[in-house]
């Protein structure tokens, strides 16, 4: 990623500033990426540091990649760097901003390691593209995704509560629930033991993931009985079950009658 820098204001000056009469702004945004560099400033807004490559040594901690610190407005920050390091910024105000912070990421000036994230990368990459586009819609557009910063890290942060939800596997049902799954494999794809992973896949979706696969079937059956004219079969072989008599029984228990009489009850 190269050193950029999008302002909302013509200068620079102009957006180091805390403005109470908004709900939330953003003042500007970047990133730099340099071998060596150094800063020593107070601002009267928040800064937020995220960095992905390299490390940034401050006077009580270093940051390193998946580091992220959060200065409160007035608060004195230094640092500097000795070998390529690349970081994203963004500096915000408003009457709402320490509240939004503060329920997104309770301790600021502290740092907070919750490793290198595309999803919080990406919404980098759109708010450089708003600020460019620079129209009112850009300016609301770059609070929802200054939120979306904030409360992505702030999910990311608290890890530990994050660490048993099987993420991946319940993805891969989602996207492909309509082929053979191989249960072992999701716990693969989670390093966990097959039987660790049946149960915290249960404790966080309270069913087994067999049930999760079926209750992904059965939904996507609903949908098309309602909304299209598709044989029983046809339906039957696209949500992932080749025997129709087989889904008829698995429909009528999930649903609490057969296909053919759900469809009748949802207008087709």
């Amino acid at each position: 990623m190269r050193t950029q820098t999008y302002f909302h204001t013509r200068f620079e000056s102009e957006a180091n500033k805390r403005n109470e009469t908004v709900s939330l702004q953003v003042n500007c945004v970047g990133a730099v990426s340099r071998k060596e560099f150094s800063n020593k400033s107070v601002r009267r807004d928040f800064y937020y540091i995220y960095v992905l490559k390299g490390k940034m040594i401050m006077p009580d901690c270093v940051l390193l990649p998946g580091d992220v610190m959060i200065f409160e407005p007035q608060h004195a920050y230094q640092y500097r760097s000795e070998e390529d390091t690349t970081y994203l910024w963004v500096h915000y105000t408003g009457f709402d901003a320490h509240s939004l912070t503060k329920s997104a990421l309770p301790l600021f000036n502290v740092k907070h390691n919750i490793g290198i994230h595309k999803e919080i990368v990406d919404c980098f990459q759109k708010l450089f593209r708003e600020f460019m586009i620079h129209d009112e819609a850009a300016k609301q557009l770059s609070v929802c995704l200054l939120k979306e910063i904030l409360f992505l890290t702030g999910r990311y942060a608290g890890a530990t509560a994050q660490k048993g939800i099987p993420l991946l596997a319940m993805e891969y049902i989602h996207s492909h629930f309509r082929a053979d799954i191989d249960v072992d494999a999701l716990a693969g794809m989670e390093h966990m033991s097959s039987t660790t992973f049946r149960a915290t896949f249960r404790k966080h979706t309270g069913v087994s993931p067999n049930e999760y696969i079926i209750s992904q079937r059965i939904s996507a059956a609903c949908q098309l009985l309602s909304q299209t004219d598709m044989s029983i079969s046809a339906i039957a072989a696209d949500v992932g079950y080749g025997d129709q008599y087989y889904f008829s029984r698995i429909f009528k228990k999930k649903v609490g009658m057969p296909p053919l009489k759900y469809r009748h009850h949802a207008g087709m």
